[in-house]
């Protein structure tokens, strides 16, 4: 059996920004395996909350899922966000007033 593991880093505008970890809908067959963070490997049984920056570890069980894995990964949002729109990273965020 032929395994594929990835790293996929987590840009500012990704969808995955602010959920646990384990919330990800990942395809069948996939799994993750934690993030690294800061040079620091945080486990997956940790349930860590994603923050732009973060390296997600995930494994495909076989290499023909590994395509599927990197699209749900790399999930972002349709919209370009700027730095003061919409900026998650170590639990802080911040909202520009839209008023």
């Amino acid at each position: 059996m032929a395994l594929g593991l990835i790293s996929v880093k987590i840009p500012f505008n990704s969808c995955h920004c602010g959920i646990a970890l384990t919330s990800l809908q990942l395809p069948e067959k996939c799994f993750v395996l934690g993030i690294v963070r800061d040079n620091q490997l945080i486990l997956a049984s940790a349930e860590p909350i994603i923050w732009y920056g973060d390296y997600v570890l995930a494994i495909a069980l076989s290499q023909a899922l590994v395509p599927a894995l990197k699209v749900a990964l790399n999930k972002n949002h349709p919209i370009h966000y700027s730095h003061k729109e919409c900026f998650i990273k170590n639990s802080t965020i911040m909202y520009q007033e839209l008023f």
